[in-house]
C-alpha cells in the first residue's frame, strides 16, 4: 500500500516561509510601482482558461500546459502565460478600446516542465503589453521600462541581450532552402544549443553557406555589429530587421540606457508568437533569463482583433533569489507584546495605537511571573503595571505619547 503523501510537494513547486514571503510581495510591490509610473494600468485575468485561447496564442501548448476536463465536458488548462489571456481580453471586453493600450499584470503561470534544475511548474511573472504600437519607440520602452524597473528594486550588473527574429529567419531561408533543416536550426538558436547549431551546419550546409551561418551566434556587441551584419546577407527581411535594431538603438540611447544593452543577433526566445526585436535580460548570481520579451504583432489578430503588439516579463522567484543572496533585504522591526490579565485593557489599547502608527505588534496574555516568551522574529515587550519594559528607544516614545493621550485608543 501506497505511504500517504502528507510532507511532499508536487515536483516543481515550493513554499514560501514568511520572511520570503514577505521579501517577494515587497519585489512585486516595486515591480507594479514602477510599472504604473510608465502608465501601465494592472490586468487580472482568471487561473484558468479554455484550452483554446492557449492554441490559439502558443503554437504546441498542449505538452506544456496542466489540463482538466470541466463539468461542460470542455477542455481547461491553467494559464501557462499571460500574453494569451491579454489577447483574448483586448479583443473582446477592450475590443472598443482606444490603441495603444498600456496593461500591467503579476500573476502565477503553470508550465509543465522536464525535471531540470532552475525550471518550476509554478512560478510568478510581472510583466508589461503595450498593445497598438508598431514604432522601434514603443521596442525601445520595454527596453528602457526593463532597465528602469530592474533598478528600482536593486538589481545591478545586469544586461539586456537584443535581437530580432526577422533577422535569424531571412539569414536562413536566404542560406538554407530544406524547411526541415531551418527548423532545426532556429530551435537550436531557441535553446542555445551551440553545440548542435554547428553540427547541424556541419552536416547540412555547405560551403559558403555554412561559414557564413556559422558567424551568427558571434554577432554580439554593441550597434557596430549590425554593419558587419548587414555585409553577410542581401535578404531583405534580414536587412529590414538590421534597420529596425538600429532605429531602436537610437531611441535607447535618448533613454540613456545602451550601457545596459548589448545586440545579439542569435537571439531567439522559446516562444513562436515573435515577429521582431526580442530582448532578454541576465544578472550576476543567477544561471537562468531573469526577464525576457519582445514583439508580437501576429498574436491578437488571431483572436479576432489586427493590432501590434510588444511586451515583456520579469522573474519574480529568480530576482528575490539574486537579492536574498546579496542580502537586500532587511525584516521590518516587528513586537510581541506581552502582559498579565490586570493590564490588559491598556496593552491591548497601546498595541492599537502601535498599529496606527504602522508598527507590527503581536500580543500575548502572560501571568504575572511568567517570563517574556521567545517568538522568531518579534522583539518581546512587556507592560506590568503602567510600566514598558523594553530597550527599545522608539518604543518608549511612542508609549509616552500614548499616556500623554489618555492611555486609550483612539
Amino acid at each position: 500500500m501506497q505511504k500517504p503523501l502528507l510532507f511532499e510537494k508536487p515536483q516543481g513547486v515550493r513554499d514560501f516561509l514568511p520572511d520570503t514571503a514577505a521579501n517577494k510581495r515587497q519585489v512585486e510591490r516595486e515591480i507594479s510601482k514602477s510599472f504604473a509610473g510608465w502608465g501601465y494600468r494592472e490586468i487580472i485575468t482568471p487561473m484558468f482558461e479554455y484550452m483554446d485561447t492557449f492554441q490559439t496564442g502558443i503554437r504546441g501548448a498542449e505538452d506544456r500546459v496542466f489540463k482538466f476536463v470541466e463539468r461542460s465536458g470542455r477542455m481547461v488548462a491553467l494559464r501557462a502565460d499571460m500574453t494569451s489571456p491579454i489577447a483574448r481580453v483586448v479583443a473582446s471586453l477592450l475590443k472598443d478600446s482606444p490603441l495603444p493600450i498600456r496593461l500591467s499584470y503579476t500573476a502565477n503561470i503553470f508550465r509543465q516542465q522536464e525535471l531540470v534544475a532552475g525550471r518550476d511548474a509554478e512560478f510568478t511573472q510581472a510583466g508589461v503589453e503595450l498593445i497598438g504600437d508598431a514604432s522601434p519607440d514603443a521596442d525601445a520602452e520595454m527596453l528602457a521600462l526593463a532597465v528602469s524597473t530592474l533598478k528600482a528594486i536593486g538589481l545591478e550588473g545586469f544586461r539586456l541581450a537584443l535581437g530580432q527574429v526577422g533577422f535569424v529567419h531571412g539569414l536562413l531561408q536566404e542560406y538554407v532552402v530544406d524547411e526541415a533543416i531551418r527548423d532545426r536550426l532556429q530551435s537550436a538558436l531557441a535553446d542555445k544549443d551551440y553545440v548542435a547549431y554547428e553540427r547541424t551546419i556541419a552536416l547540412e550546409v555547405t560551403e559558403p553557406a555554412s561559414s557564413i551561418l556559422l558567424q551568427i551566434p558571434r554577432l554580439r556587441g554593441g550597434v557596430t555589429v549590425l554593419a558587419k551584419a548587414g555585409e553577410l546577407t542581401s535578404n531583405p527581411q534580414a536587412r529590414e530587421a538590421l534597420q529596425n535594431l538600429e532605429d531602436i538603438w537610437r531611441v535607447l540611447a535618448i533613454h540613456g540606457v545602451t550601457d545596459h544593452v548589448q545586440i545579439d543577433l542569435s537571439l531567439l526566445l522559446g516562444l513562436n508568437y515573435y515577429t521582431g526585436a526580442v530582448f532578454e535580460g541576465y544578472a550576476p548570481l543567477m544561471g537562468f533569463p531573469i526577464c525576457g520579451g519582445g514583439r508580437y504583432d501576429e498574436l491578437i489578430e488571431r483572436f479576432g482583433r489586427k493590432a501590434p503588439a510588444t511586451g515583456f516579463i520579469i522573474g519574480i522567484e529568480r530576482i528575490l533569489e539574486i537579492l536574498e543572496k546579496k542580502g537586500a533585504f532587511s525584516p521590518d522591526a516587528r513586537y510581541l507584546l506581552c502582559y498579565p490579565e490586570e493590564d490588559r485593557e491598556p496593552a491591548l489599547h497601546f498595541a492599537s495605537f502601535l498599529r496606527r502608527q504602522g508598527i507590527p505588534v503581536s500580543t500575548k496574555l502572560i501571568a504575572r511571573d511568567e517570563k517574556v516568551p521567545v517568538v522568531e522574529g518579534s522583539d518581546p515587550v512587556r507592560l506590568e503595571a503602567g510600566s514598558l519594559q523594553t530597550n527599545d528607544v522608539k518604543l518608549h516614545s511612542f508609549y509616552q505619547v500614548f499616556q500623554a493621550e489618555g492611555g486609550k485608543f483612539r
